[in-house]
């Protein structure tokens, strides 16, 4: 039989004890997974303590990310509104009807169990496993972050990344947009049609496409370069219309609602927000101004590499971005989908995560 644990908070924002409770339950009960999941509202809890759920979403996914065990599960923010127990664990329940259900909780809150909505219906369904309360705490991150001091030894490396960057900075492909490069997208698809296989896409893809990222050839270019490389003769007229559809318009065929979401989060929170993307100028101007203008309206600065002719992954765009927005490179956190373009902002001294977009 399955065995789950559930351990819901506030997570405002989530620290180490937190990760550590939840991996020393998964231990000592012999648990399959525990379901780390952020509440929309606490009923028993102010209602400053909720609040910001893109971002104490994002930071939950990238603090349970080293632990396969650990699954961030958005359900009651999703859902929205009060966050009753019994709600979520009936959830878990109707999905996973065989598991047996272990609820984590402190000490602290184990005494008030009797109080929480159906509490009697709620002992049938779960075993309560209790924790004592950790050093670290959610209080004690903000007091130090309102007090301008570290944090990092209270939270994992990539939520202390979001909380001390002054700036952030965020690509468009795969991260404000949904790529259109899936195993079954529609552009990979339309290019075998037409002869081209996916390993002659992919290299004519390294060879060429910063070319029309960085303004150094067209759109028609890019792609008889392409199909040149791989021993094909030139797209049409046609063809390449059909390309523009699957490739630079698939770009803007699904913009992340969650992204916009932390970008809201973050600029309320004070940061800076900066979008740093390779893009062509008439991409630029004909797809991703007129698609993503409330994007464009939050961010401090905006740097294109089809409009200043730098690209991702050299330095001279990095450096560019930080002047733009008025910040030392170690005070801003970059993300990117693309493991190249993190390295290199690694390297130019930057923060920086990889961020792949949910729709």
């Amino acid at each position: 039989m399955e065995r789950i644990g559930i351990f819901g908070g506030t997570f405002n924002p989530i620290h180490t004890g937190h990760v550590g409770v939840a991996l020393k339950a998964a231990a000592e009960q012999g648990l399959d997974k525990v379901l780390v999941v952020p509440a929309a509202h606490n009923p028993f809890k102010a209602r400053r303590g909720g609040g910001f759920d893109a971002f104490r979403w994002t930071l939950v996914k990238y603090a349970c990310a080293p632990h396969p065990i650990l699954e961030p599960w958005d359900f009651e923010l999703k859902r929205g509104g009060e966050s009753y127990t019994i709600d979520t664990v009936r959830e878990v329940k109707a999905r996973h009807p065989q598991a047996e259900l272990f609820f984590i909780i402190g000490e602290d809150n184990a005494a008030e169990v009797s109080h929480w909505k159906e509490a009697d219906e709620l002992a049938r369904l779960v075993k309560f496993v209790t924790y004592r309360r950790t050093p670290e705490s959610s209080t004690e991150v903000r007091r130090r972050l309102e007090a301008g001091e570290p944090v990092g030894d209270l939270v994992p490396p990539p939520v202390a990344d979001f909380l001390e960057a002054k700036g952030v900075v965020f690509d468009f492909g795969g991260v404000i947009s949904l790529s259109p490069l899936g195993a079954a997208g529609e552009l990979r698809t339309y290019c075998e049609s037409l002869g081209l296989s996916r390993a002659a896409f992919d290299d004519g893809w390294r060879k060429f496409r910063a070319k029309w990222d960085g303004g150094e050839c067209s759109f028609a270019e890019l792609y008889r370069m392409t199909f040149a490389n791989a021993g094909l003769p030139p797209p049409t007229e046609e063809q390449l219309k059909n390309l523009w559809r699957y490739d630079a318009e698939g770009w803007v065929k699904t913009i992340s609602s969650r992204t916009l979401a932390l970008m809201k989060d973050l600029k309320a929170l004070g940061k800076k927000i900066g979008i740093l993307s390779n893009m062509s100028e008439d991409f630029h101007d004909l797809l991703f101004a007129p698609r993503c203008a409330e994007h464009i309206a939050l961010a401090d600065a905006e740097i294109i590499s089809g409009i200043e002719r730098l690209v991702k992954p050299d330095r001279p765009i990095y450096d560019l971005a930080a002047k733009r927005l008025g910040l030392e490179p170690h005070e801003l956190l970059f993300l990117d989908d693309t493991e190249s373009n993190v390295v290199a902002a690694r390297r130019w001294g930057w923060r920086s995560l990889v961020y792949k977009a949910e729709g």
